[in-house]
């Protein structure tokens, strides 16, 4: 089982046993062998720093590598440098590891567009894991005096999540290739639904649990359709180790106690409470306590309840929320979706906010996005023909990555809070008006609205001095299209 967090002091001689090998120096730009007083004094140093971060990873209890994050302020973006014992070189551990680690990170660091890895221009096995791991080569970037490349990654802010749910109809290859076109169609994540029909409800068809609401699943009792839908907890290896060699990073929603032990077995790295939990104080609790990034639906939930389940995660030491608004109708009215709901959310409850969309298309998800959203969910589906309980609001696969092309293009045009002027700007700025002499003048002439106008382009001088350099008069003949300078001016 691979385990990812945080270093201690207790790891600082695994750490400098793993600098001293032979093939981790070879690899590294500091050559030189290391002093052990030396090392300690760097790792008590950085475990003291708030601008760098080290995570370690364990498989099946024992050490098996490192991975630094370390703060560049003059770029506003972190470096990583990452070593795996001998043992784990070639298996999609050493990528899994450090999509966790970056997870955790972000968890530390809630703000940051770029990761950068310096590689040695001879180095192909780590060119070839950072590549795999998400990273382009920043061409023409060759540091001469390190021989090295650089290499970058370029972080979402918004977290797109597919929700696999029920869309599998019980077969498993059915979910390995709808994970696999998840990865495909551009999300973030995977999640799923841990529970069984006996776990979230009792086998009873009396009143309370027939549904007969107008829904998709009238007809059936909460135990039937909840046996229907349910996702066998002996797949949640293969899925989880599926995902995560895609580069998807896997979680699920748990519906009770057992459901959380059980996930914790596997080491999830967030949990989702879904909206019909909200009321579930108790349940939150448990799982907030796991130290975890939590996400929570509100859709049925009052403005009370919200605030409860806020309280519930905070009291337990989780201040790692995020509140989705949800439309808890099966495809939701999109004259429902009331998104600025979600805005006031961020100011009212101090968390960050974003968005579970069953609203039939990408428009709701779109405008989420636009509106400040930091997490988006879907529903995903290989083939609504397939059926199942929510093939009816789920999306294909054509249709989620059209709506992550989307999602991103506005990721890209919200930018950040800037007034100086981009390159194409300032090239654009050549075409702006100045004053220029319209007419053929000679020198004492008085400068007249006749002879000196503001037109494009750029080059003399700026419109605001217009009316200061009328009546003015020239110091010598000028052409018709000369920019107007002072010096053509007598004061």
């Amino acid at each position: 089982m691979i385990n990812v967090r945080k270093a201690t002091w207790d790891d600082r001689d695994s750490l400098y046993n793993l600098a001293i090998t032979d093939d981790v120096r070879k690899a590294s730009f500091t050559r030189k062998q290391i002093d052990y007083q030396e090392h300690l004094k760097w790792y008590q140093k950085v475990l003291d720093s708030s601008n760098e971060y080290i995570y370690i990873l364990e498989i099946d209890g024992d050490f098996s590598g490192q991975v630094r994050f370390s703060y560049n302020k003059n770029e506003n973006n972190y470096n990583v440098g990452i070593s795996l014992v001998r043992t784990v070189r070639g298996k999609n551990a050493g990528v899994i590891f450090f999509k966790r680690s970056l997870l955790l990170l972000r968890k530390e660091v809630s703000r940051f567009n770029i990761i950068t890895a310096y590689i040695r221009e001879n180095n192909k096995r780590s060119q070839r894991f950072f590549e795999k791991a998400g990273f382009n080569y920043a061409h023409n970037t060759l540091v001469n005096s390190e021989n090295a490349q650089k290499w970058m990654l370029k972080m979402n802010s918004i977290f797109v999540i597919a929700e696999l749910s029920a869309n599998h109809n019980h077969n498993i290859d059915i979910a390995l290739e709808t994970i696999t076109a998840i990865k495909e169609s551009g999300a973030d994540a995977v999640k799923i639904q841990t529970y069984t029909a006996d776990t979230i409800t009792i086998n009873c068809d009396n009143e309370y649990f027939q549904i007969n609401d107008g829904t998709l699943w009238d007809g059936q009792t909460l135990y039937d359709l909840y046996q229907e839908a349910y996702t066998p907890w002996e797949w949640h290896d293969r899925l989880r180790d599926h995902a995560e060699s895609l580069g998807l990073m896997f979680f699920s929603t748990p519906f009770d106690k057992t459901a959380v032990d059980f996930l914790e077995t596997k080491n999830v790295p967030i949990y989702k409470i879904a909206s019909f939990e909200i009321t579930d104080i108790p349940l939150i609790e448990y799982t907030a306590s796991k130290g975890k990034p939590m996400i929570i639906s509100t859709g049925i939930g009052e403005i009370q309840e919200i605030q409860d389940a806020v309280e519930a995660c905070r009291r337990v030491g989780n201040y790692d929320i995020t509140l989705l608004k949800c439309t808890s109708s099966y495809p939701a009215p999109i004259e429902e979706a009331n998104l600025r709901t979600m805005v006031n959310m961020r100011e009212t409850f101090g968390v960050k906010v974003g968005l579970s969309d069953h609203t039939l298309g990408s428009d709701v998800a779109i405008a989420a996005a636009a509106l400040g959203a930091e997490v988006i969910e879907k529903h995903f589906i290989l083939d609504r023909t397939i059926g199942g309980p929510d093939a009816e609001f789920s999306m294909k696969p054509d249709e989620f990555r059209n709506m992550v092309d989307s999602i991103r293009n506005i990721e890209k045009a919200l930018g950040e809070i800037r007034y100086d002027l981009t390159d194409s700007v300032v090239n654009s700025r050549k075409f702006s008006r100045s004053l220029f002499v319209v007419a053929d003048v000679n020198e004492g002439d008085v400068i007249s609205e006749w002879n000196v106008q503001s037109i494009r382009p750029r080059g003399g001088l700026p419109p605001k001095y217009f009316n200061i350099v009328m009546g003015e008069k020239f110091t010598c003949s000028v052409k018709k299209g000369t920019p107007l300078t002072w010096r053509l001016i007598k004061n």
